[in-house]
């Protein structure tokens, strides 16, 4: 049984004709929020006038190197938050009811950290202030910006619960030649139901690569400052099996087969029917092509395999491809990871003599 995924992430977006598959990754997005009790790491639902400390993990495609434009990725961020106790809604976005108040990191100032990642701490309200309110949980709204401000009147109108014509940023950029591009955020932090059985963030344990570990340089990361292009000479130094590790252009799909902690599959209880989580796994990537943009892991599997299909062609210094892979548990927990290939031309073909 799928159960229905408390934590939710809503994202304001624009219209287009046609939409890419989820799994690719072609413009500014908030993907995801982590919630930690500040006391007890790991656990992700709060009890009340427990500290929280909420990451929340934004995406962007790379972009090529240019001398005369930084290629951060995302962009530098800024970010507006209020923390709150919802109105009592059944339809429509959530509202707030009432602010919560002090807020740490709620604000990113103009960056003199071009690194930055919204990562806001509050704590949430007694017991009998959620009870008064018919809360169950408690709200994280505001904006992500990547390269620009975050609109004051736009947050107010969003969180008066507008959602329609609404520019999440302005001007000016802080990197010129970069578009200003934002979005709405809006977190919904289950209270615990059973604080003697608490819920925790999923941990993902591995990926694997074709059925070997995953190759450096970006074994553990993509630094945020690395260019799309160029990734060739990041693996001059390394040995030959790692090099070959990554793929080439035209190759065929690769298998990335991703697992998580077997106590990431938590039992629990609700309304005193036994469950099992189940997690999904999305799966994202700023180029080439998963076969699938989501999977989902159940009891007793600990692990799912995919598919990724790499471009087929690149530049001949290479193409560097960021992934993130997001688990979700359905009840408030989740984790997440990032990783890189470079992906180099294909080989040369032999001249028939």
């Amino acid at each position: 049984m799928r159960i229905l995924v408390l934590v939710v992430l809503f994202l304001v977006v624009s219209c287009s004709e046609s939409f890419p598959p989820p799994s690719a990754v072609t413009e500014f997005r908030v993907v995801a929020a982590r919630v930690d009790v500040t006391d007890e790491p790991g656990r992700a639902n709060p009890s009340p006038d427990d500290d929280v400390r909420i990451s929340v993990l934004s995406i962007d495609r790379g972009v090529a190197e240019d001398p005369e434009v930084p290629a951060f990725t995302p962009a530098p961020l800024q970010w507006a938050f209020i923390p709150c106790v919802p109105a009592p809604t059944t339809i429509g976005p959530p509202i707030c009811l009432e602010a919560i108040e002090p807020c740490s990191g709620c604000v990113g100032a103009p960056p003199d950290d071009l690194l930055a990642t919204p990562i806001v701490g509050f704590q949430v309200p007694s017991a009998q202030d959620l009870e008064e309110a018919d809360a169950s949980s408690v709200l994280l709204q505001g904006v992500v910006c990547s390269n620009g401000t975050p609109s004051q009147d736009a947050i107010l109108r969003f969180l008066m619960g507008e959602s329609d014509e609404l520019v999440p940023c302005e001007g000016p950029p802080v990197i010129e030649g970069r578009a200003i591009q934002g979005r709405f955020v809006a977190i919904a932090i289950p209270i615990e139901d059973d604080p003697a059985d608490p819920n925790f963030n999923p941990e993902l344990l591995s990926l694997v690569l074709n059925g070997g570990v995953w190759p450096p340089p970006y074994d553990l990361g993509v630094p945020r400052d690395a260019p799309s292009s160029g990734c060739a000479a990041d693996l001059a130094d390394l040995s030959e099996r790692d090099r070959m590790a990554h793929p080439r252009a035209g190759d065929d799909p690769s298998t990335i087969n991703l697992a998580v902690t077997p106590e990431s599959l938590q039992t629990f209880t609700l309304d005193d029917q036994d469950f099992t989580e189940e997690i999904q796994v999305s799966w994202l990537a700023d180029g080439g092509a998963f076969e699938a943009s989501f999977s989902f892991i159940t009891d007793p599997a600990r692990s799912i395999l995919t598919q990724w299909r790499p471009f087929e062609s690149v530049p001949e210094d290479g193409a560097l491809v960021r992934f993130n892979f997001v688990i979700r548990d359905g009840r408030g927990g989740t984790d997440w990871v990032e990783r890189g290939l470079c992906i180099l031309p294909a080989e040369p073909t032999a001249s028939p003599p």
